[in-house]
């Protein structure tokens, strides 16, 4: 089933992402509204059964996939109590996003059941100690039986301490690492990026950390032609609906192509990797240091 939007025919997706909180500020940056308050409860559940069933239908489907984000939803007291709830409408797998601020005292045991993963952010810096945080939570995840995605945004901060920030998710125990090229926002500049040659760089060294620890890899944000090897962890991008307190039921976003938009060259079709390649991003492509894509023919 497709939607039309002003930018062509997308594929209706079976994932909707509940932002719940106002604040998510360790999030992956890219073109979301920032909503002016968070959910209610009562709201929470009346978006839940929009879109897992009342969107059964001829001409749509229901979601069957949750993403749960926002500064404190893990510890709001209702949240597991809504999981439940989404289960028994169909609700088939939950993904629970934590921001840097929840890692301090977060419980795990109260979603064991409910909840198939949780995406924990390890973003490496000075000091140290947000990875000491990350990986405590990642081995309480893993004594829960929950599986974890550890989430790395490739900021220019960040590739100066990748190499650690790999091995400690893989010293931790995660289940798979994500590592994410920062999207391009309102205000976005290139002192906001890093270099896409100490990128790669950087990203090699890293990747290889995860390798020899045997960890599921996942890279978002940059196309197969520029990773070379590592286009093999590359996979496209599922669309989602996108809730806020400001975009509810069917006010909601689809976050492709309204949030978040790739774009893809001529050449592309052409390319061996065009069909697990999102492409890339057309703010960058008109900057200096960004290459053109170029379809990878072997």
């Amino acid at each position: 089933m497709i939607s039309w939007t002003p930018e062509g025919a997308v594929e209706r997706p079976v994932m909707v992402q509940i932002r719940v909180q106002r604040a998510f500020p360790g999030r992956i940056r890219a073109g979301a509204p920032v909503p002016t308050r968070s959910m209610t409860q009562e709201e929470l559940l009346a978006n839940l059964r929009f879109f897992a069933v009342d969107m059964a239908g001829p001409r749509c489907r229901p979601c069957t996939k949750l993403v749960l984000s926002g500064v404190g939803v893990a510890n709001r007291a209702e949240t597991p109590e809504l999981l439940v709830q989404a289960r028994n409408w169909g609700i088939d797998t939950v993904v629970l996003h934590l921001g840097g601020e929840d890692l301090e005292g977060f419980d795990p045991s109260r979603f064991e059941g409910l909840v198939d993963a949780v995406v924990v952010p390890v973003q490496p810096g000075p000091a140290g100690s947000a990875l000491f945080s990350a990986a405590r939570v990642i081995r309480a995840c893993r004594s829960s039986s929950i599986q974890v995605v550890a989430n790395t945004v490739l900021s220019p901060l960040a590739l100066q301490e990748l190499h650690s920030a790999a091995k400690a998710i893989a010293d931790s125990g995660a289940s798979r690492a994500s590592l994410i090229y920062p999207f391009p926002i309102a205000g976005n500049t290139a002192k906001d990026v890093a270099p896409i040659d100490a990128t790669l760089q950087a990203l090699e060294g890293a990747v290889s950390e995860l390798e020899r620890a045997g960890l599921d890899i996942t890279i978002k944000g940059l196309p197969g032609c520029y990773l070379g090897r590592m286009a093999g962890y590359m996979h496209r991008s599922a669309n989602r609906w996108y809730v806020d307190a400001d975009h509810q039921l069917d006010g909601a976003v689809l976050f492709f192509p309204r949030v978040v938009s790739f774009t893809k060259q001529e050449s592309c079709r052409f390319c061996k990797v065009n069909d697990r390649c999102d492409g890339f991003f057309a703010t960058y492509l008109k900057r200096p240091g960004f290459p053109a894509l170029e379809p990878i023919q072997e």
